[in-house]
């Protein structure tokens, strides 16, 4: 049986020197270690529909990656008081990332967002976001731990039982699990037709999936920690094995 190929949006970033398009090197590395094929796919100024759907006809799988905060305009709320607003390049091509994220789960392909990748599925289906934990979440955990220690758990989620979450991690009736994290925003409200299979102790949502679709939504960083903890790596595999 052929690899899968699974489809990265990669947005382009202001370098020192030059600009380039750029993926976080544990995500390709880990989508080769499970069997698939990681096709970077570059949102570029020009990037059209006509492009979006050949990009869909090309992949079978998506993984909708980390980055920054994702404009509050696209789930119809105002900025906070205090932080910054969404530059007019990074305004296209979230619109655009949102556009194939549809595209993509309307044609049955499986995927698997993680941190803003899970946030940006939220929205893209309709479901909103906490702008920053800090100010909307009384009494929040620490949610971003130094950069450097990616690849070290911080803080517990507490998985939904009978969760596809819990299946993949290998917990079929749910319980407590150690995560990395990385981010001050976090799903708010989920979209219509999505659950919530894992929480923090502090209320922050970790993870959301779509019964009926294979759409998944991590809030941690299993990329960072898949090399020595299989149950993270087990994102992956179940990413592969439903874009066979």
């Amino acid at each position: 049986m052929s690899k899968p190929v699974i489809g990265i949006p990669s947005p382009r970033a202001e370098g020192e020197i030059l600009a380039r398009y750029s993926v976080t090197a544990d995500y390709i590395e880990q989508i080769e270690r499970a069997g698939g094929i990681p096709l970077m796919l570059p949102i570029t100024p020009e990037t059209g529909k006509a492009q979006l759907h050949r990009w869909v006809a090309l992949c079978d799988g998506v993984l909708l990656p980390g980055g920054g905060d994702l404009d509050p305009a696209f789930y119809g709320r105002p900025l906070l008081a205090g932080m910054a607003p969404c530059t007019d390049a990074a305004h296209r091509w979230q619109k655009i990332e949102l556009e194939f994220t549809l595209l993509a789960a309307n044609k049955g392909l499986p995927i698997l967002g993680i941190c803003l990748g899970a946030q940006a599925l939220n929205v893209a289906f309709g479901g909103t976001l906490v702008q920053d934990i800090p100010t909307e979440v009384p009494k929040a955990l620490a949610h971003e731990q130094p950069a450097g220690h990616r690849a070290e758990v911080t803080h517990s989620a507490e998985v939904k039982p009978g969760s596809r979450t819990a299946r993949i991690l290998g917990i079929p009736g749910g319980g407590e699990i150690w995560v990395n994290t990385y981010h001050h925003q976090a799903v708010a409200q989920p979209a219509p037709g999505f659950i919530v299979s894992a929480v923090a102790p502090d209320g922050v949502i970790e993870a959301i999936e779509c019964p009926k679709r294979h759409l998944l939504g991590i809030q941690w960083h299993p990329e960072n920690l898949a090399a020595a903890r299989p149950e993270a790596f087990a994102f992956f595999q179940w990413l592969i094995k439903k874009a066979k």
